[in-house]
């Protein structure tokens, strides 16, 4: 008996051939494909290439041509047999035997792949005949043309129950392979058979080469549930497998990004966008398996480009329960992490989905969604804060505690290890940090693109005030402020023109957050910098090149503890909204400065009531009072509008 085809596929699946080239010959990156000197000939200039999305070598000195398989019985000098077994034990399968049973399950599998192509056929005439109206109205209703629709071979199972059963009995089929397939179920106490999917939008689903496994339907009736999945059969388990993987496979070859979204259209609408690297669960949570397999499809770590970030991101939807399947896939991953094989997470403005977000915001929404993409250590920052205040020790020990639990079921003794480290200088910046004192910054030599940080007396608000000076004042408010400005700026530097003066001249009381501040003001200062946006900011500010402190100040800042005090701080959002934010955090800050000042004055003028004293005073209280009147005017005016009530705490 031949080796099932099903067999030799999930081998060289599970053994790319650069990574089984790669431990015995130097592969260097050339594209889409790996070279090498020939290890069959002698040469002094690489003429041989590796090409895993077609699952070959060739020599263009010598001519020789195979795959992972004929490479080993050439490279070993083996036979066919003794190659598989050799495979076989390093991707940890069992060679099929040559008995009846096998014959039997090999034939039965041929049968399978038939009978799910053929099915496919049926299901995209039915969308486009008389009965699939609805179904096609829907698609065009979602952005999806007909030749769209054709290139993702989606299709529609109509209502009648029979129908299916009737069309591929027609072609040969057998009752038993079309339950064998999922493709029809028995009725339960009676000898009578129905579709399995019914007046649905069907998807089909593709195993690793692209072969059609199963399919998924979208109820058009109001059924539940709304999307149904194959059941489980020879072919297909749904935790094993991705909707759109044989595409991403493609995709890694043309350096594009793996990106993990939620559903059958997200990936469609993503693919249509140019992201051919989408791909989503079936109806189930990201597995450990399913994580596993999009490893698999990146390049071996010594053949990687060290400029580029090959981890998959994770892009569902921005709420409730897309942020819940964001947590439960971190989780999963985090036993299984290594220095090589991470995660980046993605998170989409509220409410939305990749889908809606690319029909709203086009292809540059979606990017500037996925170059925020934060690295494990960030998404574990963040999902511990989830719904958390840290006003109390318990909620801040509740909080520590979950993040400790999550850094310690990372295996990789190594990782664990570092992402301990790095929770703890967090830890420390978060809760440890010196004394709230606004001082002045350290960085004066840094220039402003229109000119010299400027030193002295400076207008602000209609009101004169020298800075900065050190002010005592209550740690959560100061600390709580300092994140929100931060943020601010970081999600909205084109507020920098107006504001970069006052964010240059102010000092951080947390040194974390202050060289940070030091950090973005460096760059948006730069000229090479003018046209930065949110997305290359946070690129740059998350770099090697920034900062240790700085670096380890952006998770925190950049965080959803922060946006639960300043909503108006959030990236995407309103530069306007960020403005009156902006504004009002400022001018609080700025009035506890001359309340602290003219505090010391009435004690000076109660100590030597001197015209110089007196006139000090006055001075003050003349500032306050100007500064406080255009205030009242701003929130009268609806300028200050950003979240008053919620910032109250500043």
């Amino acid at each position: 008996m031949p080796l099932p085809p099903a067999f030799l596929d999930e081998l060289r699946a599970r053994l790319p051939l650069s990574d089984v080239a790669a431990k015995r010959l130097r592969l260097i990156r050339a594209g889409r494909e790996f070279k090498a000197c020939c290890p069959f000939h002698k040469e002094k200039t690489p003429s041989f290439y590796i090409n895993d999305d077609k699952q070959f070598y060739h020599c263009f000195g010598c001519g020789a041509h195979g795959d992972v398989i004929g490479f080993t019985m050439r490279m070993d000098n083996l036979s066919f047999p003794e190659a598989i077994e050799l495979l076989a034990a390093q991707a940890g399968l069992a060679v099929p035997k040559d008995t009846p049973a096998e014959r039997e399950r090999y034939d039965l599998e041929k049968r399978l792949y038939l009978a799910h192509e053929q099915a496919a056929f049926w299901f995209e005439e039915q969308l486009f005949a008389p009965a699939g109206r609805d179904a096609l109205n829907y698609l065009h209703g979602r952005g999806l043309s007909n030749e769209s629709i054709r290139r993702f071979r989606l299709g529609y199972a109509p209502h009648d129950a029979q129908a299916l059963a009737r069309a591929m009995m027609s072609r040969g089929f057998k009752t038993e392979e079309l339950l064998a397939s999922g493709l029809i179920k028995k009725s339960e106490g009676r000898e009578e058979f129905f579709s399995f999917f019914r007046n649905r939008v069907i998807f089909p689903v593709g195993d690793r080469r692209g072969r059609i496994v199963a399919f998924g339907g979208r109820s058009l009736g109001g059924d539940e549930p709304k999307y149904l999945n194959s059941p489980d059969h020879a072919l297909f388990h749904k935790g094993s497998l991705l909707y759109g993987l044989s595409r991403a496979r493609a995709a890694i070859q043309q350096n594009q990004p793996i990106i993990v979204v939620e559903g059958y259209m997200d990936v469609i609408a993503m693919a249509e966008a140019g992201y051919h690297g989408a791909v989503a669960p079936l109806g189930t949570a990201l597995t450990g398996e399913q994580l596993v397999l999009l490893w698999k499809l990146l390049p071996p770590a010594e053949a990687r480009d060290p400029s580029r970030d090959y981890s998959p991101i994770l892009c569902f939807d921005g709420d409730g329960a897309g942020r819940r399947a964001a947590a439960r896939a971190v989780e999963r991953a985090l036993p299984l992490l290594t220095a090589e094989n991470t995660l980046r997470v993605a998170w989409l403005p509220e409410g939305e989905d990749p889908d809606s977000l690319l029909r709203q915001s086009g292809r540059s929404g979606i990017q500037a969604a996925l170059e925020q993409a934060r690295p494990m250590i960030d998404a574990i920052w963040e999902l511990a804060l989830e719904g958390r205040r840290l006003d109390t020790p318990e909620e801040r020990h509740g909080f520590i505690k979950a993040l400790r639990r999550r850094a310690g079921e990372i295996r990789d003794e190594s990782l664990r290890k570092l992402y301990q480290s790095e929770i703890r200088q967090r830890l420390a910046a978060a809760f440890q940090w010196q004394p709230s004192v606004m001082r002045p910054a350290s960085s004066s030599g840094v220039m402003l693109r229109k000119g010299a940080i400027k030193t002295g007396w400076r207008k602000s608000g209609g009101a004169i005030f020298s800075g900065p000076v050190s002010r005592r004042q209550p740690r959560k408010a100061v600390y709580t402020r300092e994140k929100v400005l931060l943020a601010i700026m970081i999600n909205h530097p084109c507020l920098f023109p107006e504001f970069g003066e006052e964010l240059a001249r102010i000092g951080f009381s947390n040194p974390y957050f202050e060289a940070l501040r030091q950090h973005l003001v460096t760059i948006l200062s730069s000229d090479s910098h003018e046209t930065l946006d949110a997305a290359e900011l946070y690129r740059h500010l998350s770099s090697n090149d920034a900062p240790k402190e700085a670096r380890a100040a952006l998770g925190i800042v950049l965080s959803e503890a922060t946006y639960l005090y300043a909503s108006f701080a959030r990236p995407g959002g309103s530069p306007d909204y960020a403005r009156r934010g902006w504004k009002s955090i400022w001018n609080k800050h700025l009035q506890e400065l001359l309340q602290a000042d003219l505090q010391a004055a009435k004690r000076r003028y109660a100590e030597d009531s001197s015209d110089a004293s007196l006139a000090r005073l006055l001075e003050l209280r003349a500032q306050l009072e100007a500064l406080s009147h255009d205030s009242a005017l701003r929130e009268l005016n609806g300028e200050d509008s950003a979240g008053t009530a919620a910032n109250a705490d500043f």
